[in-house]
């Protein structure tokens, strides 16, 4: 998988740390993130692009037992790091700087859409497997000016107390964060649920972005023979909710056969259903599948309960 991560002007202390975090917020952005995955580091005030970076190990919590901020803290005498959720960074052989233009050229000559709302309000941005196959060999063999000069020496921050965020991390996670739309993206696009099995579905992509304003499916499940659009709603379950789901479903089944591809997929029209998962609100007659979801007692299990 190739990533961008993003950052206003973190990018030297994220080289030096060989460390890139986001706030909880954006935890679910980092759900495609693994081990072995390459990755940019686009700083927005210089307006370009540096790396390769190699995603190393999984996505680690930084709870509020670190010695001391990554980057900043949270807000003037607070201990807690706002940039909690980290993925470690291991540099190439030769970091070099790469012009934001330069990049949407690229992407363009090699058949992928990159518009400015996929950087705008974002800590994260993922390619499609096959594009980011595409973009990586094409960034690799553009010209490129070294980075290196300016860079400082990587001292990676130690990781042994930070917890990974999957199986059993999640309860050591959910004793200071809340299980909010972001957490629970995040838990969904990684990890085998109740919902994956009984859609008899793995988890494929999170965040696919579907216009040119930003707006994004949250998640997309696939089978052999099918797609799942899936659309995450806390506390509500209303018409409007209904309304984004069904557009997005509308949206993917006018597209199946590209993105079954940008997927890796070998179904080339698989059916697309869509599906709303809340955790709340009026259950009323809809063209999609309907799920509440809740947490039970133990803290890293969910339930999903099909309402219609």
């Amino acid at each position: 998988m190739l990533h961008v991560f993003i950052t206003k002007d973190h990018f030297p202390r994220c080289h030096e740390a060989a460390l890139y975090g986001v706030r909880p917020s954006s935890v679910n952005q980092l759900a495609q993130v693994s081990d072995g995955d390459t990755a940019y580091l686009y700083q927005r005030v210089a307006g370009a692009l540096y790396g390769p970076y190699a995603c190393r190990g999984p996505v680690r919590y930084l709870g509020p037992t670190v010695p001391a901020p990554v980057w900043e803290a949270a807000a003037p005498g607070s201990k807690r790091e706002k940039f909690r959720f980290v993925v470690r960074l291991e540099a190439g052989p030769e970091v070099s700087r790469i012009s934001v233009s330069q990049l949407y050229e690229l992407a363009g000559a090699s058949g992928v859409e990159l518009v400015p709302a996929d950087f705008i309000k974002r800590s994260v941005y993922t390619f499609l497997p096959a594009d980011g196959a595409r973009v990586a060999e094409a960034l690799l063999a553009a010209p490129r000016q070294l980075a290196m000069p300016f860079l400082p020496r990587p001292r990676p921050y130690p990781l042994e107390r930070c917890v990974p965020v999957c199986g059993d991390g999640l309860k050591h996670i959910l004793q200071y964060e809340r299980l909010g739309e972001s957490l629970l993206e995040f838990v969904l696009a990684r990890e085998e649920t109740s919902l994956a099995r009984d859609l008899a579905a793995r988890p494929a992509f999170n965040q696919l972005r579907i216009d040119d304003r930003g707006n994004r499916i949250d998640l997309v499940y696939a089978s052999p023979a099918a797609l799942y659009v899936i659309e995450l709603k806390r506390g509500r379950r209303d018409a409007e909710a209904r309304r984004d789901i069904l557009r997005y479903e509308i949206w993917a089944r006018g597209r199946r056969e590209g993105l079954a591809r940008g997927l890796g997929l070998s179904s080339p029209r698989p059916t697309v259903t869509p599906v709303l998962v809340a955790d709340g609100g009026p259950a009323r007659p809809a063209e999609c599948r309907i799920y509440d979801w809740q947490l039970e007692d133990e803290p890293t299990r969910l339930s999903f309960t099909r309402v219609q």
